[in-house]
């Protein structure tokens, strides 16, 4: 169904002039196509010491250009925990925007950088987490159709809290890039 919907979003979007070809100079263009757990694996630390190993089947993200140069739109189908994550590209300050929003009130806004790799860094506030603290993304790339997510919780005062979330994603073969 997530593809149904997905599709349908694409369609709505194509129909406004919303989604354009890939453009080569596209800073997200390797994170475009689809995507899904590694073994459908995923960890999590909320208490600031027991690691949790949860098994999430048919994780589902989308990643596609919309309808400029310096930005990627993912749509997330995560069982439960569904939403979308806009990254845009402010070449002038070489810093990428973040905007995005889980569930029901999970807003997330924050900014950060994208090395020569696409690795991607980004440092983001989410409603309902304590007042000042934030999270440090990391998407690092192991190979073109491989990626790991790794997001730790800060307090208000820099500090680690010890809470963390993260796991590996790999391309859907159907969406391999050229």
């Amino acid at each position: 169904m997530h593809a149904q919907v997905y599709a349908l979003i694409l369609s709505v979007l194509v129909s406004l002039g919303g989604v354009g070809e890939e453009p080569a100079d596209n800073p997200f263009s390797k994170f475009f196509g689809e995507w899904t757990l590694k073994d459908d694996t995923f960890q999590q630390v909320w208490d600031g010491e027991t690691v949790e190993t949860l098994t999430i089947e048919n994780h589902y993200t989308n990643c596609q250009p919309i309808n400029t140069d310096m930005s990627v739109l993912c749509v997330v189908d995560a069982g439960g925990l569904n939403g979308h994550i806009l990254w845009t590209y402010d070449s002038d300050q070489e810093r990428v925007h973040h905007l995005s929003h889980f569930g029901t009130s999970r807003n997330g806004v924050g900014s950060g950088t994208l090395n020569g790799n696409a690795d991607l860094t980004t440092r983001v506030s989410f409603q309902g987490e304590p007042a000042g603290s934030y999270r440090i993304y990391e998407y690092t790339w192991v190979s073109e159709d491989e990626y790991t997510m790794m997001s730790r919780q800060y307090d208000e005062s820099g500090e680690p809290t010890g809470n963390w979330y993260g796991g590996t994603f790999v391309r859907v073969p159907s969406t391999v890039q050229p």
